[in-house]
């Protein structure tokens, strides 16, 4: 019994084994400190990765794998930016009137201001005045209360203030410190809300040729190895104006119902070419080696593509590096599932704005084939696991009968 059992556990390590080799590595750059970063994921390496980068995994040159987080690039995201305003005068005047007077060099229309004020819990009477000349001031709005002027976690509280939209070139604040100590303000500015774009990561598609026949341009693209993209930007010339209707497609192999393989090409979309746009065609990201596209000319002149350039917003693995240690990324296996680390539970802990890291050259570490092997059983991924199953199976029965002879003896 022992024997057999060593036997079947013996055959599913050799097999698993077998199952577990990466295809690729590449290195990661050396880096001057410690600490996190974000290492930019090449459209070569994720053309050789599972399309979910389940397959992915850092290790030390000891060997030891290293948890990491995947990050991408948000195609808009909105950011609040604190823009400052220039503090021309400021007094502060204990028992009296103090004042801070700031300028609006732009004459922007504004209706509100926010002010950075060092803690303080007391409450003071405000006024805000504007002028054009630093001479005539016309009141804005009088009466204002500012109170709960402190933070939990910092020293200093941010307060906004809201008038009616005014475009004066200077702005009075004067606060009323009779019988007390004015308080101090550190800053004044207001917030500027931008629409700011994800980082993209961009190659050149290298055109293979062009057909003009029978009103349809078909254009071939053809990479040396397997590339991931989410979206084309096409150059053209020929025409001042021009509105055509187009397709774009990618290359796959495909396995018939008598196991013969065939090719076909998918459609990726269906899109417009027209000379008053961009020209640029999104798609869901995918991995292709082969492209296809195809413009319908109508009774229009063809028109000449110049340039392809494919594109994807940027992603990351987010790792922590040592200087002293050599790290490496590998993949290319495709029965590994996504990790599970600990480190997912932090992420929001890590900034976005960590340091950038690169990887070198991807190389294929996938031992040299012997066509003896490959053409017999390792080379047959299905029998593998077809053996993997049996194996299972044989443990299972031979556990069970192993638990009723021992229930027998008692």
């Amino acid at each position: 019994m022992k024997s057999r059992i060593g036997w079947l556990l013996g055959l599913l390590i050799s097999v698993q084994a077998f199952g577990q080799e990466f295809a690729f590595e590449a290195p990661i750059a050396a880096v001057s400190d410690s600490g996190y970063y974000r290492i930019a994921l090449s459209p070569e390496l994720m053309g050789q990765a599972q399309i979910d980068l389940s397959d992915v995994r850092v290790y030390d040159h000891t060997g030891e794998e290293q948890a990491y987080l995947i990050r991408q690039e948000s195609a808009v995201s909105t950011q609040s930016l604190f823009k400052e305003y220039e503090i021309i005068d400021k007094a502060y005047k204990e028992d009296a009137i103090s004042h801070l007077i700031f300028s609006n060099p732009d004459k922007r229309p504004i209706d509100n201001v926010s002010f950075l004020v060092k803690n303080t819990e007391v409450k003071k009477r405000a006024r805000l005045s504007g002028s054009d000349d630093q001479e005539n001031w016309y009141v804005i709005k009088d009466n204002y209360l500012l109170h709960a002027m402190q933070s939990q976690e910092e020293t200093s509280e941010m307060k906004m203030l809201n008038f009616p939209l005014s475009d004066y070139a200077y702005f009075k604040l004067e606060i009323n410190d009779n019988w007390r100590l004015p308080i101090n303000i550190l800053k004044v500015g207001y917030y500027d809300r931008q629409r700011v774009k994800g980082l993209t990561t961009s190659f050149d598609c290298p055109i293979a040729w062009q057909k003009d026949t029978l009103k349809i341009s078909s254009i071939k693209v053809i990479f040396p190895q397997p590339m991931y993209m989410e979206q084309l930007e096409f150059s053209l010339s020929g025409e001042d104006y021009y509105l055509r209707s187009a397709s774009v497609k990618a290359k796959r192999n495909g396995i018939d119902r008598k196991k013969n393989p065939y090719e076909y090409f998918e459609s990726l979309a269906s899109f417009e070419l027209n000379s008053n746009s961009e020209n640029v065609v999104a798609f869901n990201g995918t991995v292709v080696q082969e492209l296809l596209i195809e413009i319908d000319n109508r009774d229009n002149h063809p028109l000449k593509v110049e340039s392809i350039k494919a594109s994807f917003l940027s992603k990351y693995v987010v790792c922590e590096l040592l200087p002293q240690m050599k790290y490496d990324l590998k993949l290319g296996n495709q029965s590994l599932r996504k990790p599970d680390y600990d480190l997912k539970a932090f992420a929001s802990q890590i900034p976005n704005d960590i340091p950038r890291a690169d990887h070198g050259a991807m190389v294929d570490i996938r031992p040299a084939e012997d066509p003896a092997v490959v053409s017999g059983f390792w080379g047959n991924k299905y029998l593998v696991w077809f053996v993997i199953a049996i194996v299972g199976f044989g443990l299972t029965y031979i556990s069970l009968k192993m638990v009723k002879e021992i229930g027998g003896r008692a």
